[in-house]
């Protein structure tokens, strides 16, 4: 990930992670938002609330927006 993108500033955080506004190096330095995905392992296993966050986010694929990085 630190060969991709620099992390410039955090923009914000909650329960299932924390985003950051990232230049993203390999496309110009462009300003990207890159999130990084808190994962909390117990002894249950990883909670069903993170199985859905990262659920949603892999959605993002099935979309094509100029603000989307790949």
């Amino acid at each position: 990930m630190a060969q991709k993108y620099e992390e410039v500033a955090e923009i914000g955080n909650g329960a299932y992670g924390t985003v950051y506004k990232a230049r993203d190096l390999q496309n110009e330095g462009r300003f990207v938002a890159l999130k990084r995905v808190r994962i909390v392992n117990s002894e249950e296993g990883i909670p069903l609330s993170t199985i859905r966050e990262i659920a949603l986010l892999k959605q993002i694929d099935n979309f094509s927006h100029e603000n989307i990085v790949r």
